[in-house]
């Protein structure tokens, strides 16, 4: 029994000895390749490990700087907008700060029982006793006047950046050597631009008309019908047009007085307004008067001197006040009579008065208003 336990274990440690010897054996056989051969063994020496070792180093620096680069650019980005935030922030701050400095005067002023000039903005309804609605109605129109204002002085004075147009009426009274006459109606239309800050020209077209008796005609009549006729009754009209200046002594932001000179071209007719034909014997020449029908036109030039102020009540509307005298300049340019003077003596009455009336002096007052443009 001994004897074969014995056997056996010798045998065991035979086995043992023989797998041990065999897996040493494999483990130190040269590496087989994905093929089924031996591969063969590289050759190496401190060198080319030494290069390995560098290019290794290099490449690792390589992405190092890459990402180093992306690091730099997410830090520009963040630092942009670090900056903005940070503007917002102190534009922010200096905003509440002032309004808290806004706050604390206003709350001061309305503490104090007699507050001074520079608190005359947070207590004024407290002192004038004025409604808060009154205050804002006139805040308002105060800004719309500025506004106005602002507007009208930005001109910069090159021609013709201002058009103007002025209808205008008013009074006009005829001062002759006999005759003293009152105009009806006296009117007319400007348009006027202005040429610099200071200086503007302009052409208008003007109508007057006015109605007298012949007293002239007075006399004769009571001596050849007696009381029972009465002188007949003389319409005379007057149309023209002028070219004129004007000089702005003061280019203020509402009044704007100015002075003024202009040449018209006119054109006028006297007339009876009472046209029924009849005769008369005349004891004196044994003839007859003819009388109806009578007319006398002419043309003349005429001079005028003016002074007004302009008054803006926004930046495009206005009103104009002006005085002017206007006078005939030397003789008729043409004249035409529908009747011989040498027949009618009537004739001769319009024609007297006619050039009695061009070589007075028309005193006038005028009112318009002014549109700009």
């Amino acid at each position: 029994m001994k004897s074969r336990n014995l056997l056996a274990l010798v045998i065991a440690l035979s086995f043992s000895t023989a797998y041990a010897q065999n897996e040493e054996q494999v483990l130190n056989s040269d590496p087989i390749d994905v093929d089924g051969y031996l591969s063969e063994k590289q050759a190496t020496d401190g060198e080319l490990e030494q290069i390995k070792s560098e290019i290794r180093k290099q490449k690792n620096e390589v992405q190092l700087n890459k990402d180093k680069t992306k690091s730099y650019n997410e830090l520009s980005k963040t630092t942009e907008k670090l900056s903005d935030t940070t503007e917002d922030y102190l534009d922010n701050k200096k905003s509440a700060q002032k309004d808290i400095a806004e706050y604390n005067a206003k709350i001061k002023c309305l503490m104090e029982e007699n507050p001074g000039k520079d608190c005359d903005k947070y207590v004024r309804n407290r002192r004038t006793d004025e409604p808060q609605v009154q205050q804002e109605v006139q805040v308002q129109q105060a800004a719309a006047t500025s506004v106005a204002t602002a507007s009208a002085s930005a001109l910069t004075g090159a021609p013709f950046e201002e058009i103007k147009l002025i209808p205008y009426g008013g009074a006009t009274q005829y001062n002759g050597k006999v005759e003293q006459l009152e105009a009806q109606l006296s009117a007319g239309l400007r348009l006027e631009s202005n040429i610099s800050t200071r200086f503007s020209m302009g052409m208008g077209i003007n109508y007057s008309t006015l109605k007298t008796q012949d007293f002239a005609n007075n006399s004769f009549s009571s001596m050849n019908f007696g009381n029972g006729y009465q002188s007949r009754e003389i319409q005379y009209k007057s149309m023209g047009i002028d070219l004129y200046g004007k000089f702005f002594i003061t280019k203020g932001e509402r009044f704007r007085p100015y002075v003024g000179a202009g040449l018209g071209y006119n054109r006028s007719t006297s007339n009876y307004t009472e046209n029924d034909p009849y005769s008369t014997f005349n004891n004196n020449n044994g003839g007859f008067y003819n009388f109806g029908n009578e007319e006398f036109r002419t043309s003349y030039f005429s001079g005028t001197v003016m002074g007004g102020t302009e008054i803006l009540i926004t930046k495009t509307f206005g009103i104009n006040i002006e005085a002017a005298y206007a006078t005939g300049l030397g003789n008729s340019v043409s004249s035409q009579a529908s009747k011989n003077g040498n027949n009618n003596p009537d004739q001769n009455r319009l024609r007297e008065l006619g050039t009695e009336i061009i070589n007075a002096g028309a005193m006038s007052i005028f009112a318009g208003a002014v549109v700009i443009f």
